[in-house]
């Protein structure tokens, strides 16, 4: 006797969740998988407001989920890159300037246990604010220098606490929470970006501004000297073509020793120049 095994009913709420993902990729011309590891729920919130101001949908959801709706919009290609902690970001922006606008806006939060220092972790001069207490201790093993004064802890001095690339232990963390400092910046980081039917990787997206910056005043200058050596004049080069033509006009005149008003004074100066330096060396015979 066969069994009939009963397929098991799906969530409503997983069907809404499938069905809103298809909408929205529907509606947006671009979909990025980006990553969300190490991103606090406060510090997503802040990211979250700043994209939907620009328009933009940033929404977290079940990889197993976001793959089924990919896939129902004939985007599944993107669904190799939905592993670990990521979300789907939808928007118009084309996604290059859309990195530029994710890199330029991340997020500062408290350090943790672990973190690595992305740069000098400075603890500034002046009042900290905390009257004398048990936390004295923390900063002599940190070796801040400290005072106490009216009643208040003082650093006496700018102190480096870790350098780039050092490893924060739980002191330091709990110091800089304390006080109020948030060295470490995270933000998104984009894994892929579905884009005119082809899926384009994070590393693709990478634009290096300085470099094109560079090509471009390359470019110009090497377009404004071709114009200008093949006298081919244009609002940009008129001017330098009509002194160029000046000046190669004047050089030629006064080489040639040609008598007219603009170059006879400089020519005859010339003349006498070479007068008096041939006499001497005929003396000096």
């Amino acid at each position: 006797m066969s069994t009939l095994k009963l397929r098991k009913k799906v969530p409503e709420w997983k069907i809404r969740r499938v069905e809103y993902i298809k909408s929205t990729a529907e509606k947006y011309p671009y979909i990025l998988v980006v990553s969300i590891e190490n991103v606090t729920s406060p510090v997503l919130s802040e990211i979250r407001a700043l994209l939907k101001a620009r328009g933009d949908v940033l929404k977290v959801v079940k990889n197993t989920l976001a793959k089924r709706a990919l896939k129902a919009t004939g985007k599944g290609e993107l669904a190799e890159y939905l592993k670990g902690s990521v979300a789907l970001l939808f928007t118009r922006t084309n996604p290059f300037s859309l990195k530029i606008f994710i890199d330029k806006n991340k997020v500062r939060r408290e350090a943790r246990a672990g973190d690595i220092a992305q740069s000098d972790i400075i603890i500034p001069e002046g009042n900290t604010g905390f009257p004398p207490g048990p936390i004295i201790s923390l900063f002599n093993k940190l070796r801040v220098p400290i005072r106490i004064q009216e009643g208040s802890i003082w650093v006496t001095k700018d102190t480096i606490v870790a350098r780039k690339g050092d490893r924060i232990s739980s002191e330091l963390a709990d110091l800089l929470k304390r006080i109020g400092l948030k060295p470490i910046e995270v933000g998104l980081r984009i894994k892929a970006a579905y884009i005119s039917g082809r899926v384009v990787s994070g590393e693709e997206l990478e634009l290096d501004l300085n470099k094109y910056k560079e090509s471009i005043v390359n470019a110009y200058t090497q377009a404004l000297n071709l114009s200008t050596n093949a006298v081919f004049p244009t609002r940009e080069t008129i001017r330098a073509i009509l002194t160029k033509s000046i000046v190669e006009s004047y050089n030629l005149v006064f080489n040639t020793v040609l008598p007219i008003k603009e170059s006879i004074e400089n020519a005859l100066k010339r003349g006498l120049l070479e007068a008096q330096t041939l006499h001497s060396q005929i003396k000096g015979l």
